[in-house]
């Protein structure tokens, strides 16, 4: 829709009203429709098997990508490959690994000294379903804010986490992009912890699609305007950007907001980010690592090499392809004409024609605004 108008000139008043509206209120309407989504559609039995659902929500996403295009955006086609797999490892696999080599040493304490699987014999000790569902949501993002700032500091866990950094824009098909225990540490641990203190199962149920929408949202390559309301209680992709940021904000010393969820947990702890002009959020110049180091399609380097069993054969053989690879992954090059007349140049206009490039043409790259 954007995009549309754009190509339509400057926009009617009335047109760009309806732009800016549909901005602010698509957003809280996508956090509860995607609710909605994933617990209806955990009903049924396919869901349990296929996750149906995550894949509804992350076609929805994409598709509104394209209605509300960030207006900075930046090619994301090299690694579509590396995103996809990543997305279905995580979403289909991490979760049950996790639980395969985890659970039997978390139920280790309570079966060897309570005789049972879990710490409570009742889940109501814990207080009535309204308020367990409340306190599983708070306790998880406390507990993924201060991991997620751990995997920031911690060299082991940033070598993990850093490849989610890599990327050069927000999509929500990169959302889940990260090294499987990256991910099972931010994402998976918190709940077996949750389940095995004994909650509500019911309410665990109910409390996952909340948080793994609200994280997804964070990543939605869109042009939203959330508002200052927004933009203080959730993660909105405004805020997210700037954790993003190629260049870290004056004065944090290795990211800001590092909120999963909730943005009140950097505003509480100080490392809340998010600069405003004119009353509208200010958003980072450039997304990617903070050291310049590029993105990683390689799938399987961004799951061996932080445990150092990438073979360097690959390496090699990588750096061989390397070559071609950015050949065809550089700037489309578009042929610019040089007329010259007694050593001068005249001003230099697009070749229209393969034989005036043959005689008076030269190449030149292309920037990422279409600009020789």
């Amino acid at each position: 829709m954007v995009r549309l108008f754009a190509r339509m000139g400057n926009p009617p008043m009335s047109a760009r009203k309806l732009i800016l509206l549909s901005g602010f209120i698509s957003l809280p309407v996508l956090y509860v429709a995607m609710y909605a989504i994933e617990v209806l559609t955990r009903r049924q039995p396919i869901a349990n098997t296929l996750k149906f659902e995550a894949m509804l929500v992350l076609i929805v996403m994409i598709a509104l990508e394209q209605v509300y295009g960030y207006r900075n955006p930046v090619s994301q086609r090299f690694v579509l490959a590396r995103d996809i797999i990543a997305t279905a490892v995580n979403k289909y696999v991490t979760a049950a690994a996790l639980a395969f080599l985890v659970l039997p040493v978390l139920l280790f304490v309570p079966q060897h000294f309570l005789g049972r699987k879990v710490f409570l014999a009742s889940p109501g000790e814990l207080g009535p379903f309204w308020l367990q569902v409340i306190l599983i949501v708070l306790i998880v993002s406390f507990f993924r804010y201060w991991m997620h700032r751990w995997q920031h500091s911690n060299e082991f866990l940033w070598k993990l986490h850093s490849y989610h950094h890599r990327i050069t824009d927000l999509r929500a098909l990169n959302t889940e992009v990260s090294n499987p225990l990256d991910f099972a540490l931010r994402n998976v641990l918190v709940f077996l912890i949750l389940a095995v203190v004994g909650f509500d199962p019911l309410a665990i149920v109910l409390t996952v699609p909340a948080t793994n929408i609200s994280g997804q949202i964070s990543h939605w390559g869109a042009d939203i305007k959330a508002g200052r309301t927004m933009n203080t209680i959730f993660v909105t992709p405004e805020v997210h950007r700037w954790h993003h940021s190629a260049k870290i904000p004056e004065g944090h010393k290795y990211s800001v907001n590092y909120g999963v969820e909730f943005a009140f947990w950097d505003i509480l702890f100080g490392t809340y980010h998010l600069p405003q002009e004119n009353g509208v959020a200010v958003q980072p110049e450039r997304i990617g690592h903070p050291t310049g180091i590029a993105d990683e399609p390689n799938y399987l380097k961004l799951l061996l090499a932080p445990f150092g069993l990438y073979p360097r054969s690959w390496n090699r053989a990588q750096a061989r392809r390397a070559p071609h690879d950015a050949e065809r992954r550089s700037p489309p090059i578009v042929a610019l004409c040089a007329l010259t007349r007694a050593g001068d140049t005249f001003p230099r206009t697009r070749c229209r024609s393969r034989r005036e490039r043959k005689q008076t043409c030269w190449t030149a790259q292309v920037d990422g605004h279409g600009t020789a």
